[in-house]
């Protein structure tokens, strides 16, 4: 993500189904603003997709979080080996 993009940390979604049509609706609750507080969270816009779109986005989300996760084991790994070159 680039730096000077805006974030707004989502604190919630609302997910929802429409069998004849088979889309899937998605709701992203989110902050707006840095002091708001968590039950004033705005409700953002429906956002529709089909069923393979969602299996994309299921697929995409699970690649980013097996590279959060192998970052992380990379990062304790490496960790754990600087302490024992300490401890030497």
């Amino acid at each position: 993500m680039k730096p000077d993009l805006s974030v707004l940390p989502i604190t919630g979604w609302e997910v929802e189904t429409v069998s004849p049509d088979e889309l899937i609706f998605v709701r992203f609750i989110f902050l707006s603003d840095i002091l708001q507080r968590l039950d004033e969270a705005d409700i953002g816009n429906s956002y529709a997709m089909e069923i393979e779109q969602a299996r994309e986005l299921r697929n995409a989300l699970m690649r980013a979080i097996e590279r959060i996760d192998n970052e992380h084991e990379h990062s304790s790994r490496s960790h754990c080996d600087n302490i024992s070159k300490t401890r030497r």
